[in-house]
């Protein structure tokens, strides 16, 4: 097994200022990807595709279904699902442009979420007072392991799979925990 730099394989795309935006191009309607947003992707829980995303300038960030971006205040990545294509990436998001298939996108999910190796990475590379993120060179300097392209691909599946079944136990959870306050509230108002 290999291990090499992420910057063999991505190269990194920041997210703009809107207040710059909306003062550059004089433009205010804009829909911007947020942490909602990200959340949304990070558990693979598509939503309904928003209507009002509009065009913009071709040198603004927008995003594409597919697309993989970090959560600077996070430090975890996710895919971009139809339901955020269009929206335009903000200064809290970094996205990765991959430089050809030789990384598989789950494959590199996993590995910057919870491999152990690349969390302590980070952990290292950390910066910042209130809201800790990691600094654009030291993602490019991390450095992970790199086998056949079929193995990332049975990862990365594997991976998406558990987090998608993991968002999907959390909801059950949480209805279950409405489902018996409803019953208790239930039980207090009769006695």
């Amino acid at each position: 097994m290999k291990r090499r730099k992420v910057s063999d394989f991505v190269s990194f795309i920041p997210g703009v200022n809107p207040t710059r935006i909306e003062k550059q191009y004089d433009i205010k309607e804009l829909i911007y990807y947020d942490q909602a947003a990200f959340e949304q992707d990070y558990h693979y829980t598509e939503g309904l595709a928003d209507e009002n995303v509009s065009e913009t300038d071709s040198d603004i960030v927008t995003l594409q279904k597919g697309d993989v971006v970090i959560s600077n205040s996070l430090q975890k990545a996710a895919m971009v699902g139809f339901s955020n294509a269009g929206k335009i990436l903000s200064l809290n998001f970094t996205k990765l442009e991959f430089k050809s298939e030789a990384l598989d996108k789950h494959y590199f999910l996993y590995l910057f979420n919870s491999y152990r190796d690349v969390q302590r990475q980070k952990e290292r590379e950390l910066q910042g007072g209130t809201i800790l993120r990691i600094p654009m060179k030291s993602l490019n300097q991390l450095v992970v392991p790199i086998v056949e392209i079929e193995e990332q691909i049975k990862i990365g599946s594997a991976y998406r799979e558990v987090i998608t079944l993991k968002a999907r136990w959390n909801q059950c959870g949480e209805l279950l925990e409405c489902f018996a306050s409803q019953v208790f509230e239930e039980y207090l108002k009769e006695n």
